[in-house]
């Protein structure tokens, strides 16, 4: 098998996964494998249960709070830096 076979033997293997516990146990063990092999060069992950769904009232205050950010800037008041000219930012990816 090529190692472009192995990926996505094991990525099917993964999606066959239905248990939240079990696809973390797979994740970890992956990493550790991972770190094995190449030492420190990787950068250590953060574990999977740091991360904490944002709630409903967050999420429509950072709505609220992207709408007031293009209505001031509309206005022509200060934004501070938040927006980007879309011909700059293009010049940046050169």
């Amino acid at each position: 098998m090529t190692a472009i076979e192995l990926k996505m033997s094991l990525l099917q293997e993964v999606m066959s996964l239905e248990d939240e516990q079990l696809i973390k146990k797979a994740l970890d063990s992956v990493r550790r494998m991972k770190m094995a092999a190449f030492g420190k060069a990787t950068p250590v992950e953060k574990p999977a249960d740091d991360y904490a769904e944002p709630t409903k009232e967050e999420i429509l205050a950072g709505l609220r709070n992207a709408l007031q950010d293009v209505k001031d800037l509309r206005e022509g008041k200060d934004v501070s830096g938040k927006f980007m000219d879309a011909r700059k930012w293009l010049k940046t990816l050169d």
